[in-house]
C-alpha cells in the first residue's frame, strides 16, 4: 500500500482521500427504503388495486351488501346511490336520493342504507314500490361546529354509529363518536365513547398530524374496530369501545386519500381511493386466518 502511495504526491494523496470521504459519506446519506407494515392478517403488498369509473372519483364511501351480493358507494357532493358489481366495480345502476351535499360515508343496518353527511344528518335509504328514495332519519344536535366522515353500523349495540372529524366539543386529545338508533330514539346527543388520540399518536409508527377518522367498520371475523384516518395515513384498530390495541402506516404511493372502507363476511378487506391526480380506486386486500 505504502509502495502505491509513493507513485504519488502529497497534494495527489489529500485529493484522494477527500474523494474518497465523499464517496463515502454520499453513500452513508443514501436513504433506505422504508418498511410500512401491515396490520395482523393482512399484506399491503399483496393488493388487487382496480380503478373505477369517473363518475365516482370522489368516492366516500363504500360498503358491502351481502344480501344483494353487490357493493353500494356515493360520490362526495352529489345525493346520488350507486351499486357497484360484485368483481369489477362497474357501474350497475343510479339511483338520486337527496340534494346536492357533502355526503361522507355510508352504512347498512338491517338490510337497509344509510348515509352520513357531514354536519351529522343520516339519510335512510327507502326502496319500495315506488323506487329508491332518500328520506331524512335524523340530525345530530350538539352544539358548535362539527365535521364528520365516519359512519358504521354496530349490531350488538342495535345503532349507527358516527365519529368526529372535527367536533367544536372535542380537544386535541380525543375524538368522540355517536351513536344513533334508528329503531327506537335516534341520536343520543353525548358520546358513546371517545378516542384517546394521545395513546394513537404514542402508537403510531411514524410522525404524523391530528388523527381524524375517514371511515371505519367493524370486522365480520375480528370482531374489533377498524378505522381510516386519511389525513394522518394511520390505519388504526381498536376495539368496540374505541380504545386503540393497534396503529398503522398508510403509505401515499398505495393510499393516496382513503375515505371508504369495508369487509365481506369472509374478512376480505376493500379500501377506497378517492382520485386526486387520476381515477378513484377500490383495493382489496385478502383476509389470511
Amino acid at each position: 500500500m505504502m509502495v502505491f502511495f509513493n507513485n504519488f504526491s502529497k497534494k495527489d494523496v489529500f485529493k484522494i482521500g477527500i474523494y474518497g470521504l465523499i464517496i463515502l459519506t454520499i453513500a452513508g446519506c443514501k436513504q433506505k427504503k422504508r418498511y410500512i407494515k401491515s396490520p395482523p392478517h393482512y399484506n399491503f403488498s399483496e393488493v388487487q388495486s382496480v380503478s373505477i369509473d369517473l363518475k365516482l372519483r370522489e368516492i366516500s364511501g363504500i360498503v358491502w351488501d351481502a344480501e344483494r351480493d353487490e357493493f353500494l358507494a356515493h360520490y362526495d357532493e352529489a345525493g346520488i346511490l350507486y351499486v357497484l358489481d360484485k368483481s369489477t366495480y362497474t357501474i350497475l345502476k343510479e339511483y338520486p336520493f337527496g340534494a346536492k351535499g357533502d355526503y361522507e360515508d355510508i352504512a347498512i343496518y338491517k338490510g337497509t342504507p344509510y348515509i352520513l353527511r357531514s354536519d351529522g344528518m343520516i339519510t335512510k335509504i327507502v326502496r319500495d314500490g315506488n323506487g329508491v328514495r332518500g328520506v331524512e332519519a335524523g340530525k345530530l344536535s350538539i352544539s358548535g361546529l362539527n365535521d364528520f366522515e365516519t359512519m358504521y353500523a354496530d349490531t350488538a349495540r342495535k345503532a349507527l354509529i358516527i365519529i368526529c372529524k372535527n367536533c367544536a366539543m372535542d380537544s386535541k386529545h380525543e375524538v368522540s363518536a355517536f351513536a344513533f338508533y334508528p329503531d327506537s330514539i335516534g341520536f343520543v346527543n353525548h358520546p358513546v365513547y371517545r378516542i384517546n388520540a394521545d395513546t394513537i399518536r404514542s402508537m403510531s409508527p411514524h410522525k404524523t398530524s391530528k388523527f381524524q377518522p375517514s371511515a371505519a367498520e367493524i370486522h365480520p371475523v375480528l370482531n374489533k374496530l377498524f378505522i381510516i384516518s386519511s389525513a394522518s395515513n394511520q390505519f388504526v384498530i381498536a376495539d368496540l369501545n374505541g380504545k386503540p390495541e393497534g396503529v398503522y402506516e398508510l403509505g401515499k404511493k398505495l393510499f393516496p386519500q382513503p375515505e371508504g372502507l369495508t369487509f365481506k363476511r369472509n374478512g376480505d378487506m376493500y379500501i377506497s381511493n378517492e382520485g386526486v391526480t387520476s381515477k378513484a380506486t377500490i383495493l382489496r386486500f385478502v383476509y389470511k386466518p
